[in-house]
């Protein structure tokens, strides 16, 4: 809760995965990627309830372990092809109370920390935002980026005034009104809440896990040496 305004955080852990299969169960740093997750979010000291959206008995059972609530996803809302929003709107409508705040914590970003959630809920509701949406710096300068034309010529990227960035998926904040009437985070007034890019490292794929694994003990204070950026 932050001043008086009741938070729901909802961990969206469907079964099927394209990039990497089974990867809300994998083990990370011994435990299930989703655990971590699920202990950032019983961390937070502004998430009023913390639910699990998921088709997946195996999260279920380890939602239930950790004391989280279970919203069983229908078939129709697991899909590929699935929106998330849909889910969130199934939660909120299964639930059946009233929000002020939701946010979103997806477990294919385990180094996000409560900490990241607590302020990017203090920036949404202090600044009065429709919504906040966690974002890193891009690996590299954006002068580095470009594209490739199909006979292969390389074209740089346009120049931008500011900093570019780029959406992590570790942190999504929104009023229930404003997010599901533009069915998403992103819209008029939103919010970025800066994250290093170590924290918001999001997993899609073996090569994802293999590089969150090696971040993991710098970016969780178990490395004799720090790590000073993964950005050039």
């Amino acid at each position: 809760m932050i001043d008086g305004r009741r938070v729901l955080g909802i961990v969206p852990a469907r079964a099927g995965s394209q990039g990497l299969p089974g990867k809300n169960l994998r083990s990370l740093a011994g435990r299930p990627m989703t655990a971590w997750t699920l202990d950032a979010g019983l961390a937070s000291e502004t998430l009023d309830h913390l639910v699990v959206s998921t088709d997946d008995p195996g999260v279920a059972e380890l939602a239930q372990r950790a004391g989280v609530p279970v919203v069983d996803r229908p078939p129709g809302l697991a899909g590929p092809q699935a929106s998330v929003m849909d889910a969130i709107a199934h939660v909120l409508q299964t639930l059946d109370q009233d929000w002020d705040y939701v946010v979103l914590l997806q477990p294919t970003s385990p180094l996000r920390t409560q900490v990241d959630i607590d302020a990017a809920v203090a920036l949404c509701h202090d600044r009065d935002a429709p919504a906040v949406i966690g974002v890193s710096p891009m690996l590299k300068p954006a002068s580095f980026y470009g594209q490739v034309d199909p006979d292969g010529t390389f074209h740089r990227a346009a120049a931008a005034t500011g900093e570019r960035v780029v959406v992590n998926g570790a942190l999504y904040v929104g009023r229930p009104d404003s997010m599901l009437a533009t069915r998403g985070f992103v819209g008029p007034g939103t919010l970025a809440y800066l994250m290093r890019p170590e924290c918001g490292w999001d997993v899609d794929t073996a090569f994802d896990f293999a590089v969150c694994e090696a971040l993991w003990p710098h970016v969780r204070g178990e490395s004799s040496r720090p790590l000073d950026s993964v950005r050039r």
